[in-house]
């Protein structure tokens, strides 16, 4: 394989799958971050050499779109690349696939290099990521979710310890999770996710007063936010597919 693209193989405990035995969408983002993390380490880009820059990746949007989730508790291989670089903005793609290379999903990310101390973006002309540039398919878009937190009523949710990163800050899988258990769980006994787009404003901090907010928008489609003091920190969409009967 083209040295440039990562591959990394995931095979899930029964302790991380939901009541249904699937994967819930957290865990594999997760995956889909490590993957990334190890794909940056092997090529000179990654956290250890980002913190001796005194800089650090911040993921600034992601969007994940699945053709079968409901194999997704079977073992997986990730493969990640980098697709473009602009100046302070650096996009990377990921195809999900079975290990025998049956495609289960496509996701595409966005993040931005940020100085440790002044949390401000830096320029990613000097790291490297252009030797690294791969010409490869990933048909997942980016839109723009439409704010959810007007006409509706929010759901408190105090950030604590076990939603922290080590930038001590709310950790980019718990933003989802905590907007996936804005549904009930009849929805998810009959559908399952298919896409989810969210778009990172603003970090999540300790003791920070946030309200979760979604609303319909069509048939099995949501757009979803968290804010803090009347602010959005993050927007999201979601879709639910349901099985085939």
């Amino acid at each position: 394989m083209d040295n440039r693209i990562g591959a990394y193989e995931y095979r899930t405990d029964s302790h991380l799958l939901d009541f249904r035995g699937q994967l819930p969408l957290p865990v594999l983002g997760n995956y889909l971050l490590h993957a990334a993390t190890l794909h940056a380490a092997g090529r000179g880009f990654g956290f250890d050499d980002m913190a001796e820059r005194k800089a650090a990746w911040v993921l600034s949007k992601l969007a994940i779109e699945l053709t079968d989730p409901g194999r997704l508790a079977e073992p997986l291989r990730i493969l990640t690349w980098v697709q473009q670089i602009e100046r302070i903005f650096t996009f990377r793609c990921f195809e999900i696939t079975t290990l025998p290379g049956a495609t289960l999903g496509y996701a595409r990310s966005v993040w931005a290099a940020i100085d440790r101390q002044t949390r401000r973006p830096i320029s990613l002309s000097h790291f490297g990521l252009a030797d690294y540039l791969v010409e490869r398919d990933c048909p997942v878009t980016f839109s723009s979710p439409e704010p959810a937190e007007k006409d509706t009523e929010g759901i408190p949710y105090t950030v604590k310890y076990s939603d922290l990163d080590i930038n001590g800050h709310l950790n980019s899988m718990k933003y989802i999770e905590s907007l996936l258990d804005l549904f009930d769980i009849e929805t998810y006994r009959t559908r399952s996710v298919v896409r989810f787009e969210i778009v990172y404003q603003a970090e999540g901090r300790y003791g920070m007063h946030l309200l979760l907010h979604k609303k319909v928008t069509a048939e099995d489609e949501y757009t979803a936010a968290i804010c803090n003091e009347g602010k959005s920190i993050c927007r999201a969409k979601i879709r639910f597919g349901r099985p085939p009967q």
